[in-house]
């Protein structure tokens, strides 16, 4: 898979330094990037929030809300936090919360995505400093204050994503006793390939995921271009060429029998309205009008209502 433009990498890495450690305050270096954290103490209510500005990619800003519970209780709280500024109407829906549905242990973090586009300058603009974070049902009224003062329409809208559990114990696994007799290979499809597609990064409503294809028959293939990706019963858009992922570009490409080429997939996870698309199996093709092959993907590719993903072009794998 070609690799993740820094901005999407950025994610990730303070993702992971939310979920370490989101109670404290957080300083460090991501890639050469400054990281910056505000926390709250821990209080009466057993709870610590934080939160960690995670990247910029295009015109829109990510952050992590991180709540750690620092008492002796288990915590349980609605599906989502709630999101406000002072001086606007500025609001982070949360259309899809579900009260009181998520328990988070002693000593047990989570963490919730927000992000936002810059304002457009249409109306009245709010410089925003600080904001209010609830952990419902508890209204404690936790402000949060940014590295930098952002610029927001007044009535700007905030996407907002739901908890997400950290630190959270691997379940045990029973051993497995060693395979007496070794695995038949996999069968080489009809079209001369076979495509496996890999779990990749999912942070902040952005998704990764990368494609590999081995020619596994006898003949060279030729490939110059993109992916052809299909939902099998679902029209979505390919956009060919990405603003995030890093895109070599169309390259010739002679792929002998038994090298392999990689692109990398990117979508957005959002529900706004419609029916939210979370697919088991996509069909993926090497070039316009080549044999597809039905790949079952390590993780599914839950595109929400958005229906729209990013493709790099083919190049030789690694």
């Amino acid at each position: 898979m070609p690799r993740i433009s820094r901005p999407l990498a950025l994610i990730a890495a303070v993702l992971a330094l939310a979920a370490a450690g989101c109670g404290a305050d957080a300083g460090g270096d991501a890639g050469g990037e400054a990281v910056a954290a505000t926390s709250t103490e821990c209080d009466e209510h057993g709870i610590q929030m934080s939160l960690t500005p995670t990247a910029k990619a295009g015109d829109r800003t990510f952050m992590a809300i991180g709540l750690v519970n620092c008492g002796e209780t288990p915590l349980l709280l609605d599906s989502m936090p709630q999101v406000g500024v002072f001086g606007g109407n500025v609001v982070a829906p949360r259309d899809h919360n579900a009260a009181e549905s998520i328990t988070v242990d002693p000593g047990q973090g989570a963490i919730a995505p927000l992000s936002w586009e810059v304002a457009t300058r249409t109306g009245d603009v709010l410089e925003v400093d600080r904001f209010l974070i609830n952990a419902l049902p508890v209204t404690a009224g936790y402000e949060l204050d940014l590295a930098e003062p952002v610029e927001l329409n007044a009535d700007h809208e905030l996407d907002l994503g739901a908890w997400q559990l950290t630190g959270v114990p691997a379940a045990e696994v029973d051993p497995v006793e060693p395979a007496t007799d070794r695995p038949e290979e996999p069968q080489c499809p009809e079209g001369g390939f076979h495509v496996t597609v890999t779990q990749g990064d999912a942070a902040m409503g952005l998704r990764t995921s990368g494609i590999e294809l081995v020619n596994c028959g006898t003949e060279d293939i030729a490939i110059d271009g993109y992916p052809v990706i299909e939902i099998p019963g679902v029209e979505i858009a390919v956009r060919q060429g990405s603003d995030t992922l890093q895109d070599p570009g169309p390259t010739s490409i002679t792929l002998a029998p038994g090298a392999s080429v990689s692109a990398g997939m990117l979508w957005t996870n959002r529900v706004e309205s419609g029916d939210a698309v979370n697919a088991t199996e996509i069909n993926v093709g090497y070039a316009e009008g080549s044999p597809l092959e039905t790949v079952t993907p390590e993780a599914p590719i839950d595109l929400g209502t958005t229906r729209e993903i990013e493709v790099t072009a083919w190049s030789p794998a690694d």
